[in-house]
């Protein structure tokens, strides 16, 4: 939980950087951004909990 924490606060740090130099703050990309981290954790979670009970 804590990378995925670390991992989005990189993306909106990333994307106050590239917003300061580039004058433009477009927010549309960063949300779609975040909610693919979010749904791909999910799921790479999902698996890893079935791998693991097929493994047992």
């Amino acid at each position: 939980m804590k990378s995925l924490f670390l991992v989005i606060f990189g993306a909106i740090l990333g994307w106050g950087i590239t917003g300061f130099f580039t004058k433009g703050f477009e927010t549309d990309y960063l949300f779609i951004l975040i909610i693919g981290i979010v749904i791909g954790h999910s799921i790479g979670r999902r698996k890893e909990k079935e791998e693991f009970t097929e493994s047992m």
